[in-house]
């Protein structure tokens, strides 16, 4: 029966539009519905918000990737309302190109999620082979920096991988 396949289930209902607020911060639209292990919630749309400076895995600060790596962020909200941001691993990249002509060298990976934790979205962050060391949460999502690239991708559920092409 369907309802016991969604009996349980965590997934957002409304499409963010994750985008880079200004400096660190992030932005998106309109209120977004989403539900974790069932229970329903909203949150109002993010508008130039602080992002957290540790991993909501982890509790450690992000890690910082440096020239030639890239990985994932996975974006969403706990139970509390409160914005929450899981890193995958680091991954290398080629190293004859920069920003968004860089390719990643072996697929990044989602990191693993808390329980407590709806994806929203995630962001792809390439740092290209000339760039600057950067870091989730203290470094500019806007612009973005030099040799820096992200792309935002809104989801309901995440998919299996991380889409990078």
């Amino acid at each position: 029966m369907e309802s016991l396949v969604l009996r349980g289930s965590t997934f957002c209902t409304s499409k963010a539009t994750l985008a880079a607020g200004t400096t660190s911060t992030l932005s998106s639209t309109g209120t977004l519905h989403f539900c974790i292990e069932g229970k329903a919630y909203s949150h109002a749309a993010l508008s130039n918000t602080a992002t957290p400076t540790t991993d909501a895995t982890t509790a450690a600060a992000f890690v910082a990737l440096a020239a030639s790596k890239g990985c994932a962020f996975v974006v969403g909200y706990n139970a509390a309302g409160t914005l929450k941001v899981a890193q995958g691993a680091v991954v290398d990249l080629t190293t004859e190109a920069d920003g968004a002509n860089a390719n990643f060298l072996t697929p990044p990976q989602f990191p693993s999620l808390p329980e407590d934790f709806c994806p929203i979205g995630y962001i792809i962050t390439k740092v290209g082979a000339s760039g600057s060391s950067w870091t989730f949460g203290t470094s500019n999502l806007t612009g973005p920096p030099s040799n820096v690239l992200h792309t935002y991708v809104d989801v309901m559920v995440l998919p299996t991988r991380p889409q990078v092409s």
